[in-house]
């Protein structure tokens, strides 16, 4: 798939537009199928879309939300994902309790906490994990999600939701990632990303010449790419 890219001057207009993609998105995929499935991402570069999206026309109520990857923390600690969106999100609006589905770190070890998500997938879904819109980020070695590089789980072709140890990650503590037969399911991916020292990745993907993990994100039908420095 041939993704678009489109540049920003800084966070804030990303952050905008971004925010109107997913408007975009709620409002055709609940005329289309009564309810809007969103992937969130973690990481600070999304925490000013979530700002955003708690003052724009989203119906919440038939708003499903995920995740796509969580560190193995307590969900108040400040690495965590979850905490951090609803800090900056959902205490801001009206989703129902049931249709916020966090990654269960809580439960168990990883690898039964993945399991659990994935069951939790399939349930929801009833076949492949199809978002309407997942949104991710990438770090400067090109790791998206928690598919960071020489990871086992870039190779994972069967399983939606996988453990992985977090070596080379910020922080380096145990995850929870979605993998690419979950990801590449979605319909549309928003990729948001910042910084100057990230910028040669994205032009190597762009070209089609790298082995970065974000470059194995292939949605079905849209792939975005908002940078800035």
């Amino acid at each position: 798939m041939k993704p678009e890219l489109k540049r920003f001057s800084d966070l804030e207009s990303l952050s905008r537009a971004a925010a109107e993609m997913v408007v975009e998105a709620a409002g055709r995929s609940i005329a289309r199928d009564g309810r809007f499935s969103l992937a969130l991402s973690g990481g600070k570069t999304p925490r000013r879309l979530y700002e955003l999206l708690a003052g724009v026309p989203v119906d919440w109520k038939k708003t499903h939300l995920f995740w796509g990857d969580e560190r193995c923390v307590p969900r108040n600690d400040p690495a965590s994902n979850y905490g951090m969106a609803v800090q900056a999100l959902l205490s801001s609006v009206p989703v129902p309790a049931q249709n916020v589905h966090a990654m269960p770190v809580e439960i168990g070890s990883p690898t039964m906490a993945a399991g659990a998500y994935e069951q939790e997938l399939r349930s929801f879904f009833r076949g492949l994990p199809t978002f309407d819109l997942i949104l991710l980020g990438m770090g400067p070695d090109g790791h998206t999600a928690s598919l960071l590089p020489g990871s086992a789980a870039l190779d994972e072709k069967r399983r939606w939701v996988v453990a992985v140890d977090g070596k080379g990650g910020n922080p380096p503590v145990p995850r929870l990632t979605l993998t690419y037969p979950a990801i590449n399911a979605s319909r549309q991916a928003l990729f948001m990303v910042t910084g100057k020292d990230k910028a040669p990745v994205v032009d190597a993907i762009m070209k089609g010449q790298a082995s970065f993990p974000a470059a194995g994100v292939s949605p079905l039908d849209r792939l975005v790419w908002y940078c800035s420095d």
